[in-house]
């Protein structure tokens, strides 16, 4: 039975929540990586009778539930150990931080990511901003290197949630060996095109990667904690005393589930799909008089510089949400502690998950670039037009990403 029709009768007035979030998933466009839709597979199982167990299954650990999930984690990513007891990648954060930092340390970080989750007297530490060359607007990595090399830091920290660059990782954990430093990568919003091949991974190289489980990998609310075998023991013990028990069994069997799907052919072609929108969409931008961050995508990722716009980023993500379009903006910080930038996010996760594909989203760039270039009535009309075509009988997970046989059950076919 649907859900909502059970509401319809029951609690009219949840069904109205539930009806108001509904159409405006279905009528607008979410162009913001956490909104991409989950997994109806996946999904299904956190009703499922799973919510009756508060144990994980077990018939002894090396049979439970958590096992087989970490197991599927590790065979996807190529990982030694993963730990699933954190039920969002904030928790995970101060987890790694109370395993691998002590009070004071130097943390070096692109565009100072993880300082926001420091909120504890007990997280306290000397944060040291590296970012992306302005002239290239790119990270150059023998700059890093000599920058660490002047403050020695403990931990260096990688979540680029505003580059849209594939990063050598590599040469990064070179550089984190020479100045014996912990490296950290989180890869939240690159995670799902991490797995599927389409990006550069992190996990050969770093000593700890986190990501979330929802967003880009469209699974439950939680997140996963990859390490080497050398440190996995203290990410553990960290999460013991800092009381995270971890998930209950239905958020495990989905997100088990979901490692399942993501190891099968559909998933590549889903997440190089991502990549070829972001391409598309960045392309009608310019075409629209935008100018591109970083250059042509590499990722789901697509920034534009609001110096080329009429209007402040605040006041372009308000716009663009008045016609149905969901942005971010940022502050792109860069090397250069005086040079930092406004900057509008779009990802292309959302929309490739409904079923948009390269034509569409380079007529829909070109015109919001030329609605933000010179936003007039005209072109608030237009572009209000082209978003109420483009989401017409849109679903909001198209089924051409399911397995069909699921699809059919589901009855989404």
């Amino acid at each position: 039975m649907n859900p909502l029709c059970l509401l319809e009768n029951f609690d009219k007035e949840l069904y109205g929540f539930f009806k108001n979030a509904l159409s405006r998933q279905e009528h607008s466009l979410s162009f913001i990586p956490d909104e991409n839709a989950t997994s109806p597979i996946s999904a299904s199982l956190t009703g499922d009778l799973l919510v009756n167990s508060t144990e994980n299954l077990i018939l002894n650990r090396s049979e439970s539930l958590e096992s087989l999930t970490c197991k599927r984690i590790c065979e996807l990513f190529g990982a030694q150990r993963a730990n699933v007891r954190t039920v969002s990648i904030e928790a995970a954060s101060r987890v790694v931080f109370q395993a691998l930092a002590s009070r004071g340390d130097v943390v070096m970080s692109l565009d100072l990511r993880k300082k926001e989750h420091c909120n504890s007297e007990n997280l306290v530490y000397r944060f040291v901003n590296f970012g992306v060359d302005p002239s290239t607007q790119v990270l150059d990595m023998d700059a890093v290197e000599r920058q660490a090399k002047q403050n020695k830091p403990h931990l260096i920290i990688i979540s680029p949630i505003n580059y849209p660059l594939d990063i050598d990782y590599e040469r990064l954990s070179e550089i984190a060996k020479s100045c014996g430093a912990i490296l950290w990568c989180d890869i939240s919003q690159n995670a799902s095109l991490i797995a599927a091949g389409a990006m550069k991974s992190p996990v050969p190289f770093a000593d700890v990667v986190t990501f979330s489980s929802h967003g880009s990998m469209q699974g439950p609310q939680a997140a996963v904690i990859l390490s080497t075998n050398k440190i996995a023991n203290v990410i553990d013990r960290a999460n013991q005393t800092s009381g995270h028990r971890g998930l209950m069994t239905q958020q495990l069997a989905a997100l088990a589930m979901r490692m399942h799907e993501m190891s099968m052919p559909l998933h590549k072609e889903y997440a190089h799909a991502v990549i070829k929108n972001a391409k598309a969409f960045a392309l009608g931008l310019t075409e629209g008089g935008m100018k591109i961050f970083c250059g042509e995508p590499q990722s789901h990722l697509v920034m534009i510089d609001t110096r080329n716009c009429a209007l402040s980023a605040r006041g372009a993500q308000g716009l663009l949400a008045d016609l149905g379009i969901g942005v971010r903006i940022c502050n792109m910080l860069t090397a250069y502690s005086d040079v930092k930038y406004e900057a509008v996010r779009f990802s292309t996760l959302p929309v490739t998950t409904r079923g948009l594909n390269e034509e569409s989203l380079i007529a829909l760039g070109r015109n919001v670039g030329t609605f933000l270039q010179n936003p007039s009535d005209e072109k608030s009309k237009e572009l209000d037009a082209l978003v109420k075509s483009l989401t017409e009988d849109l679903p909001i997970f198209n089924p051409k990403w399911l397995d069909s046989s699921c699809a059919k059950m589901l009855n989404i076919a």
